[in-house]
């Protein structure tokens, strides 16, 4: 067996093949500060466990966001200013609700018909049509249109938002050549959104560009940089974590088939059986910090400058916070998960993705459809998005 101290969360093998769990319980109780060096990086330590993962998401004051918030030392943004990801309070509360307030709990449920026709019309293109790769014909439409909308993109451009997610939210070589793929990929985005801000300037609309174009912050617009950070963590955040949670629930279901019985049964348990959909999946991975001052964690110091990442998808899986962690439960509660976050940063549009995912399920049971799986899922390769790439199924009607 390998040795602790040699497990290595910059492996992604484990994530791609669905294993990551194995290296995560050894972690928890072996080594819950674990330290992690990193190829042509200065390494980090990784928190496992349920407690820790909150404690260093809530305090901000020792673990801050201003250095990044993924594991490598690079960051995806425009003209120099921080986006919500990189701020600490108190200034990211305004900046934040800049956003925040288009995606309120009370705004989103609004979208409510517009989400329903959406899923409907994607069911019914394509029920009783055979075998067909679920992510690309559904789960990867129903939140890239719906944040298309939200955004002010218009329908026909939003293949486009889908590859340049694609080719930022991770390195795997089947949307990327490197880096420089997502550099490329940033700087196609910030070239259309600029464009539609000045369509927006001069005619707005009930959309987030119209927003953010004229929001200001301590009495002042947004700058450029503010604008090109938002345009890139509303995209790639509001299509990368719906996505992967849906395509994530079908398959748990498909692994758990009393569970599938228990929806239609109980259709009003679709609300719980979401939540149980993201404890499970944890679509975000992981998020990084940086400590501000030297730190004991289980007995192991971590020093000022050193990073620390959070894997909530570990934290998620653990005895400590959740009664028999390794079973996919769709009637559990309560299910106080960390698949959104926590704290100051936790996810800016998780009332959005629960409602697609929501009255996605239920749709698939109040109209009696049956989604089989058919084949693998062929997962992301990735240690920050738990991502399903194909996932081969039929839908057919009951």
């Amino acid at each position: 067996m390998t040795s602790v101290d040699d497990l290595d969360l910059m492996s992604l093998h484990p994530f791609e093949l669905g294993r990551d769990e194995e290296v995560f319980a050894r972690l928890r109780d072996e080594r819950p500060a674990h330290w992690n060096d990193e190829p042509d990086g200065r390494g980090f330590w990784s928190v496992t466990r349920y407690d820790d993962v909150k404690r260093v998401a809530a305090d901000h004051a020792t673990f801050t966001v201003t250095e990044g918030t993924q594991i490598a030392d690079r960051r995806a943004e425009g003209s120099g200013a921080r986006s919500i990801h990189h701020v600490d309070p108190p200034d990211h509360g305004p900046l934040r609700k800049l956003a925040a307030s288009e995606v309120r709990a009370a705004k989103v449920k609004k979208l409510e018909p517009d989400i329903t026709q959406v899923i409907d019309d994607l069911l019914d293109e394509h029920v009783g049509t055979g075998e067909f790769d679920l992510v690309q014909k559904i789960s990867a439409q129903l939140p890239l249109v719906m944040i298309g909308r939200l955004l002010g993109a218009p329908l026909e451009d939003c293949p486009h938002l889908l590859r340049w997610t694609n080719q930022m939210a991770s390195e795997d070589p089947d949307y990327s050549e490197g880096p420089e793929t997502a550099v490329r990929a940033r700087d196609e985005v910030f070239t259309y959104f600029r464009a539609l801000e000045e369509q927006r300037r001069a005619c707005p609309a009930d959309d987030l560009v119209s927003a953010l174009t004229a929001a200001e912050l301590d009495g002042v617009p947004l700058s450029r940089g503010y604008l090109d950070a938002y345009y890139l963590i509303l995209m790639v955040a509001g299509n990368e974590t719906t996505r992967n949670l849906l395509s994530g629930g079908v398959l748990a279901l498909h692994e758990n088939p009393a569970a599938w019985d228990h929806l239609r049964a109980h259709p009003a348990a679709v609300r719980v059986g979401v939540e149980e959909m993201v404890r499970w999946v944890s679509p975000v991975l992981s998020m990084r910090r940086t400590a501000t001052r030297d730190v004991e964690l289980h007995d192991r110091t971590v020093r000022a400058g050193e990073k620390v990442v959070m894997w909530f998808c570990s934290a998620n899986r653990d005895p400590r916070a959740f009664e028999r962690p390794e079973e996919f439960r769709i009637d559990r509660h309560p299910n106080e998960h960390l698949g959104f976050g926590w704290g100051e940063h936790a996810c800016l549009g998780a009332n959005l993705a629960r409602l697609e995912a929501r009255l996605f399920f239920t749709r698939l049971v109040e109209r009696g459809l049956r989604l089989e799986v058919t084949g693998d899922a062929r997962r992301l390769r990735s240690n920050f998005f738990r991502g399903i790439k194909t996932l081969p199924v039929r839908l057919e009607q009951a």
